[in-house]
């Protein structure tokens, strides 16, 4: 693998890195699981501090989520004017399943996005 290669193969986990954190907020907050008393007492008070920012994911989720159950009733509708023996019903089928794995992930998100919202909210150590 030469010089150029390896550049493209930086910019590319860069690229990936960058669309994981505009997705998911827990780049943001600290483990407060592990360390001293002190430590995990001092993260978990940084991490209710930071709580603010997980209702904007959520909406953000519940968006995306909203797009994927639309893009699946419209692919249900192509496959089923579509002949079953066409290769458009076999993309159409193929996208469909895609588009609903994604909205089963996209719901996912959104309740463990609540769940730690709910968790940092309300539980005070």
């Amino acid at each position: 693998m030469n010089g150029d290669d390896q550049t493209r193969v930086k910019r590319l986990l860069f690229f990936l890195q960058y669309i994981w954190r505009l997705a998911i907020p827990f780049w943001l907050f600290r483990d407060a699981g592990c360390g001293t008393v002190e430590q995990r007492i001092a993260n978990y008070r940084y991490n209710r501090s930071q709580r603010k920012v997980l209702p904007f994911f959520m909406w953000k989720w519940v968006g995306i989520a909203v797009c994927l159950m639309q893009l699946t009733r419209v692919l249900s509708d192509v496959m089923s004017t579509v002949s079953a023996h066409s290769t458009n019903y076999l993309c159409a089928a193929f996208f469909c399943m895609s588009a609903g794995i994604g909205f089963a992930f996209a719901c996912i998100v959104i309740t463990v996005l609540t769940v730690s919202y709910l968790y940092l909210t309300y539980v005070k150590r």
